[in-house]
């Protein structure tokens, strides 16, 4: 009889112990910490293009203001007990719009590196993607949203249909908008106003498209 709950106590430790060699190094939803700097309470617009060549993170602006700001996400990578995940693969997290209107190429809004010894990421580099959204901004980890955030980050790019290109299609969309009523999608300065500044941003971007 002793023997028999010994062992049954045995089981039950190997089981426990199983159960938290596997959470063990597997992101956790809810202590993994993510930050986006330099928002003091604004809501921030970055530009995009397909090919990267649209803003850094530090070179967004505040939404419908137009002023310089950074919009640099960071995040630190924990599993259930707290202890950092090194070596999480940068295409397992990514940044999606709630409302999907930001259209990313193909892993074009991944982190911008694998995790490190602490367990840490971040986006800084201009982002793959076009289309626009002023919705805001979720950190996608292995297909799953984080429990942090979403964050006030809205994007627009020239490519205004998010087809992955810019072309003769954005330039026309662009056309119908510009004289119109103010519209957030053509206004890639963000300041609040669609000028030549904006014209200039299309400009740059017109004949470019995903890797």
């Amino acid at each position: 009889m002793v023997l028999r709950k010994i062992m049954g106590l045995f089981v039950c430790v190997l089981v426990i112990s199983s159960a938290a060699m596997a959470t063990a190094g597997i992101p956790d939803l809810t202590n993994t910490l993510a930050n986006m700097n330099g928002a003091g309470g604004n809501t921030l617009a970055l530009f995009n293009l397909p090919n990267a060549g649209g803003s850094a993170f530090n070179e967004a602006q505040v939404y419908g203001v137009g002023t310089a700001a950074d919009a640099t996400i960071t995040m630190v990578v924990l599993d259930a007990f707290g202890t950092p995940v090194a070596d999480y693969p940068s295409e397992d997290m990514w940044l999606e719009s709630v409302d999907g209107g930001m259209v990313p190429c193909t892993g074009g809004t991944a982190a911008d590196f694998t995790t490190n010894p602490a367990g840490e990421t971040s986006w800084e580099n201009p982002l793959n993607a076009g289309g626009y959204s002023t919705a805001f901004t979720q950190v996608i980890i292995n297909g799953l949203p984080l429990n942090q955030g979403p964050f006030a980050l809205h994007f627009n790019s020239a490519d205004m249909n998010g087809d992955g290109a810019v072309n003769l299609a954005d330039v026309g969309n662009f056309s119908s908008v510009f004289y119109g009523v103010y519209d957030f999608s053509a206004d890639f300065s963000s300041d609040g106003v669609l000028n030549l500044t904006d014209v200039g941003r299309l400009a740059q971007g017109s004949g470019t498209m995903c890797p």
